[in-house]
Protein backbone atom coordinates (compact mmCIF):
# COMPACT_ATOMS: atom_id res chain seq x y z
CA UNK A 1 0.00 0.00 0.00
CA UNK A 2 2.64 2.53 1.01
CA UNK A 3 4.32 1.92 -2.26
CA UNK A 4 1.04 2.52 -4.12
CA UNK A 5 0.71 5.87 -2.27
CA UNK A 6 3.86 7.54 -3.70
CA UNK A 7 5.12 8.92 -6.52
CA UNK A 8 7.89 7.51 -8.19
CA UNK A 9 11.50 8.53 -6.24
CA UNK A 10 9.35 8.24 -2.67
CA UNK A 11 10.58 6.43 0.23
CA UNK A 12 8.94 3.83 2.13
CA UNK A 13 10.78 3.56 5.67
CA UNK A 14 10.49 0.36 7.84
CA UNK A 15 11.47 0.73 11.65
CA UNK A 16 11.58 -1.18 14.66
CA UNK A 17 11.50 0.16 18.00
CA UNK A 18 11.23 -1.35 21.28
CA UNK A 19 10.66 -0.24 25.03
CA UNK A 20 10.39 -2.95 28.25
CA UNK A 21 6.71 -3.77 27.38
CA UNK A 22 6.47 -3.46 23.65
CA UNK A 23 7.81 -3.57 20.38
CA UNK A 24 6.84 -1.75 17.48
CA UNK A 25 6.91 -1.59 13.46
CA UNK A 26 6.92 1.67 11.64
CA UNK A 27 6.37 2.07 8.36
CA UNK A 28 6.64 5.47 6.74
CA UNK A 29 4.97 6.37 3.28
CA UNK A 30 5.71 9.66 1.69
CA UNK A 31 2.17 10.08 -0.03
CA UNK A 32 -0.50 12.47 -0.30
CA UNK A 33 -1.68 11.02 3.34
CA UNK A 34 -5.11 9.23 3.73
CA UNK A 35 -8.22 11.85 4.43
CA UNK A 36 -9.80 11.67 7.39
CA UNK A 37 -13.39 9.96 6.39
CA UNK A 38 -11.16 7.15 5.25
CA UNK A 39 -9.35 6.63 8.43
CA UNK A 40 -12.59 4.70 10.26
CA UNK A 41 -12.58 2.58 7.45
CA UNK A 42 -9.19 1.31 7.35
CA UNK A 43 -9.42 -2.31 8.16
CA UNK A 44 -13.22 -3.18 7.29
CA UNK A 45 -13.41 -5.67 5.21
CA UNK A 46 -13.64 -5.40 1.29
CA UNK A 47 -13.46 -1.41 1.89
CA UNK A 48 -10.77 -0.76 -1.12
CA UNK A 49 -9.83 2.79 -2.68
CA UNK A 50 -8.01 0.59 -5.36
CA UNK A 51 -9.28 0.03 -8.94
CA UNK A 52 -8.52 -3.76 -8.73
CA UNK A 53 -8.30 -3.91 -4.82
CA UNK A 54 -10.39 -6.73 -2.89
CA UNK A 55 -10.20 -4.55 0.64
CA UNK A 56 -8.43 -7.60 2.18
CA UNK A 57 -5.42 -6.78 2.65
CA UNK A 58 -5.51 -4.28 5.46
CA UNK A 59 -8.43 -6.41 6.91
CA UNK A 60 -5.94 -9.64 7.27
CA UNK A 61 -3.59 -7.15 8.80
CA UNK A 62 -5.76 -5.81 11.45
CA UNK A 63 -7.35 -9.41 12.52
CA UNK A 64 -3.29 -11.20 12.19
CA UNK A 65 -2.29 -8.21 15.09
CA UNK A 66 -5.24 -8.87 16.98
CA UNK A 67 -5.03 -12.52 17.38
CA UNK A 68 -1.72 -11.58 18.94
CA UNK A 69 -2.74 -9.30 21.29
CA UNK A 70 -1.57 -6.22 19.57
CA UNK A 71 -2.73 -3.11 17.81
CA UNK A 72 -2.34 -0.52 15.11
CA UNK A 73 -2.25 3.27 15.01
CA UNK A 74 -2.01 5.44 11.95
CA UNK A 75 -0.22 9.12 11.60
CA UNK A 76 -0.83 10.62 8.48
CA UNK A 77 -0.54 14.37 6.84
CA UNK A 78 -0.23 15.73 2.92
CA UNK A 79 3.56 14.66 3.15
CA UNK A 80 2.32 10.81 4.01
CA UNK A 81 1.05 8.62 6.34
CA UNK A 82 2.90 5.89 8.74
CA UNK A 83 1.43 2.58 10.38
CA UNK A 84 2.19 1.92 14.03
CA UNK A 85 1.88 -1.68 14.86
CA UNK A 86 2.82 -2.66 18.50
CA UNK A 87 3.11 -6.12 19.88
CA UNK A 88 3.19 -6.68 23.91
CA UNK A 89 6.33 -8.14 25.11
CA UNK A 90 5.51 -10.72 27.25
Amino acid sequence: MGFEAMSSGGELRIRTLSTNSEVTLAISDEGNGIEQCMLEKLGTPFFTTKEQGTGLGLAVCYSIVSRHNGRISVETSPAGTTFYVYFIIE
